[in-house]
């Protein structure tokens, strides 16, 4: 499958979920608070310009106007279902632009960015370390990009049920956060990671949690399971206790004055 119809159906899954998003991502909305609270602590000019890469419904972007007060907000998704529902939260402020993009290769963008940041949406770039590379090029001298993103040991719980069955899963695999770093060399910065444990009632409801944020696109040359297959990893995930936990990566890297 190619690059570009990918990200089609990573964009399409994501726009069906746009009006049901904010009441499956509880991990989502953690997430964002704790990477605002992390670029609120960085040595941003007054009024920043800040590029958005993945808005979804504005869990980022809501929590940094809180923290951070004006400034040019260019806002983007590659999901036009998503864009429109972050863009009916409340005004930014300062200025906004909203803006169809695919973030890991970015077009018609003037750069010059004091801030690009990113809160889970980077994971489904093909080439993460490529696109991290490319949004860097866009920072102004002094700029920052801060992403929260996945990393090695995401769902182990739901991959290891597959195994323990005989079942290959088609969950995207993540890199360790020691191999996340931008494709640029102008940088300063790195990475740091935690653990974010979630439990689900069983293995059912952590299925129509992920289709409730749209996550269900399988990784690149995998395919969903037939229903009999399903049913016995939903079984030993179950039998596991049906928890699942986030491995998240948090980066920060400043280019160079």
């Amino acid at each position: 499958m190619s690059a570009d119809l990918r990200n089609a159906r990573v964009g399409a899954r994501f726009g069906a979920a746009a009006a049901r998003y904010d009441d499956h991502a509880p991990a989502q909305r953690i997430t964002a608070g704790r990477l605002a609270d992390a670029i609120g602590r960085l040595p941003l000019p007054p009024r920043p310009r800040i590029l958005e890469i993945g808005c979804g419904t504005g869990l980022l972007t809501r929590a940094l106007a809180a923290r951070l007060g004006p400034a040019d907000w260019t806002v983007t998704d590659i999901s036009p279902a998503m864009l429109a529902r972050a863009r009916q939260g409340p005004a930014l402020p300062g200025t906004a632009r909203y803006q169809v993009l695919d973030g890991e290769h970015p077009r018609d963008l003037p750069g010059g960015y004091d801030l690009i940041c990113s809160s889970l949406a980077v994971q489904w770039f093909a080439d993460l370390n490529g696109g991290l590379g490319r949004l860097a090029g866009l920072l102004a001298p002094g700029g920052h990009l801060a992403v929260a993103t996945l990393a090695e040991g995401t769902f182990e719980e739901w991959r290891a049920a597959h195994d323990a069955v005989g079942l290959a899963a088609a969950t995207p695999r993540y890199p360790p956060s020691g191999a996340i770093r931008p494709a640029m060399a102008d940088l300063a910065g790195g990475v740091h990671s935690e653990r974010l444990i979630q439990d689900h009632p069983d293995g059912l409801h952590f299925l129509k949690a992920l289709k409730g944020i749209g996550a269900t696109t399988p990784a690149p040359g995998t395919a969903p399971l037939g229903p009999a297959a399903l049913r016995r990893v939903l079984a030993q995930f179950d039998k596991q206790g049906a928890t699942v936990t986030y491995h998240l990566a948090y980066g920060i890297w400043k280019k160079h004055d």
